[in-house]
This record gives C-alpha cells, structure tokens and sequence, in this order.
C-alpha cells in the first residue's frame, strides 16, 4: 500500500507503544486511515503524521485525552489557545508549590545543621 504505514511502522517512527495507537484508536482519538477487513490490520497515512504530533505535544504538556479529543473535534484556535493558557497556569501554579516546598526544606536543612554543630 502506498503512503500507508502499519501501526508498527506507526509506532516507530513517533516512538509510541502499539497499545496507545490501538487505544487511541478505540476511544476515537486517533483513528486508521483503512482497517483489512480480513487481517484488521490498521493502515496509517503520512497525513497523520501532524495529527499524532500535536496528539502527543499536547499530552506531554499535561492535556487530559478527553480535551484533546474535544479540541480536534472542535477544530478551533481560540479553543485551543484557552486549553494551552489553563496548563501553563496549572504548571506556573506547580512550580510556586515546588518552589515553596525547596523554601521549607532548604529552611529546614539549614535549621538541622545548625543544631548539629551547637550538639558538637
């Protein structure tokens, strides 16, 4: 088959286990291009490509499945701007949270050794 590359092949190239290409298949995130009526064997096209990529940036970005799936439904910018502008608060909310947390534990650190050098 021309320009159709298997789920294997798939997989591969976007460095992506099998079973999260038949997962996203079945909940209809990210679908085959043609399933063999014989073998069921899923066939991808080099147009999908893109698809995958943008899939699996905004899940490295922390974009639950479920909003992904909405948001390529949707197919609109404002929508997509808005989901990316939630996560960057949520991360920039995590990062003070870790930041506060390296504050007490550098505070703590700092207060333990002291005491140990006073016990000397």
């Amino acid at each position: 088959m021309k320009n159709r590359f298997s789920i294997g092949q798939m997989a591969k190239f976007h460095n992506i286990p099998v079973k999260t290409l038949r997962y996203y298949d079945e909940i209809g995130l990210f679908t085959p291009v043609n399933v063999d009526p014989v073998s069921g064997f899923r066939y991808y096209s080099i147009e999908q490509f893109e698809l995958l990529d943008i899939i699996y940036y905004l899940k490295s970005m922390g974009v639950p499945l479920k909003q992904i799936k909405l948001q390529l439904e949707k197919r609109n910018l404002d929508s997509f701007l808005d989901i990316l502008q939630k996560h960057k608060e949520d991360a920039e909310e995590k990062i003070r949270e870790l930041e506060s947390i390296s504050k007490r534990l550098e505070h703590r650190i700092t207060e333990s050794k002291g005491k140990s050098h006073e016990s000397n």
